[in-house]
């Protein structure tokens, strides 16, 4: 069934220039609109299914080799700054829209005014993340997590992230199809 709305996928706010409730409402009209059509088209349905094991295996490797540990110490004892306020501004939609079709509840404003919108009480509240969320290790972390760990770390948020290259240009084509 073609897209039948007011709203054009070609309109579509991405990138910093827009704020993060336009972003949200795009998601959650597209995933409204489309979600269940999605989700029941067979690469879709396949790419979510890979997607999640890559995540999965990228939060199993960090755990592995101390990097969630060493980065809720960070957080609870110095603050933490990785998920610092506007660090949201580099989601766009369509990842939005991937946390709603992998059965994410997107918040309608941030815990924590100070940090990412998307930081909760218990750490990050979605599944898929941006890119440089997924990649990103500090210094502290290559001080504390051994060279074997880093390297174990950072081919499991390779793999993520190519995941979610493929699922994320799959969907905008996909949208655009539907139209």
């Amino acid at each position: 069934m073609p897209f039948q709305s007011e709203k054009k996928i070609i309109d579509m706010p991405v990138g910093p220039g827009h704020d993060m409730e336009e972003k949200l409402s795009w998601a959650t009209f597209i995933f409204d609109s489309l979600g269940n059509e999605m989700k029941n088209d067979p690469t879709i349905s396949r790419l979510l299914n890979d997607y999640r094991e890559k995540i999965r295996e990228t939060w199993r490797t960090m755990k592995e080799y101390g990097v969630v540990e060493e980065c809720t110490r960070c957080a609870l004892q110095d603050g933490g700054s990785c998920c610092g306020q506007g660090i949201e501004n580099k989601f766009d939609v369509v990842t939005l829209l991937v946390n709603l079709l992998l059965g994410v509840n997107l918040p309608r404003k941030p815990w924590d005014p100070t940090g990412c919108w998307f930081l909760g009480p218990r750490g990050c509240l979605l599944e898929a993340r941006h890119v440089i969320c997924v990649n990103f290790i500090c210094k502290r972390l290559y001080a504390s997590v051994s060279g074997k760990g880093i390297m174990e770390v950072q081919k499991a948020m390779q793999a993520e992230t190519d995941t979610a290259f493929v699922l994320e240009e799959y969907l905008k084509g996909w949208l655009i199809r539907h139209e």
